[in-house]
């Protein structure tokens, strides 16, 4: 079943990842910084060579009592991690794909994300708000804007929770290879029906850059 959530008296966000420069966790502590008026906590699970230096920014903009730097994680514990969440936030700049984002998914977690590379292409809209990557300035206001319509309203971070949790289920290893196969075999298809004529030209085309 689906995991449900018992709202407490603070948001309690999640952020998952190694501590270094281009998983940018900076801009979570930043946006952070702006909801200073919202009961809102921010948990960071992770290790790597900038620890000291987020945590001293943390501290920087006196948030030190707000933002949790949890260090290396149990992998088997991150399951009970992430149902302990209400919210999960992604701010790398550069990943294909970010699997802690499909777990936290997984556990019916909304997401607030980037709408930048992997991430912002695989993760289904009605699962997740993507904050567009323009300028540092309205990135962190467009992660704490995401983040104050999750802390104003259960019944979104619910419905967001259900549509991640759903969305997770159908991302086996099963399903994605018989996706791709169908993938081949749309690819084969669309040769077949080239006329012989114009496979030839294409043919001649490619044996000339070769």
């Amino acid at each position: 079943e689906a995991p449900r959530r018992d709202p407490g008296r603070q948001l309690r966000i999640l952020w998952v990842g190694r501590l270094i420069p281009r998983k940018c966790l900076p801009l979570a502590i930043e946006a952070l910084a702006q909801l200073r008026d919202l009961p809102v906590r921010l948990v960071v699970a992770g290790k790597g060579q900038m620890r000291q230096e987020w945590e001293g920014l943390a501290e920087k903009l006196g948030l030190s009592d707000r933002v949790e730097f949890l260090g290396a994680f149990p992998y088997k514990q991150m399951p009970t991690l992430y149902r302990s969440a209400d919210v999960f936030v992604f701010t790398s700049l550069r990943d294909a794909f970010g699997s802690q984002v499909l777990e936290a998914m997984a556990s019916g977690l909304p997401v607030v994300s980037l709408d930048h590379q992997g991430v912002g292409a695989f993760v289904p809209d009605n699962a997740a708000i993507k904050v567009p990557v323009s300028n540092p300035q309205q990135t962190v206001s467009g992660l704490a804007s995401a983040i104050r319509c999750l802390a104003g309203s259960e019944q979104k971070r619910a419905e967001m929770g259900l549509a991640a949790w759903e969305f997770a289920r159908t991302q086996t290893w099963t399903q994605r290879a018989e996706r791709m196969s169908r993938y081949y075999e749309e690819v084969v298809q669309r040769r077949r029906d080239i006329p012989s004529a114009e496979r030839k030209h294409v043919q001649a085309k490619v044996d000339v850059l070769r």
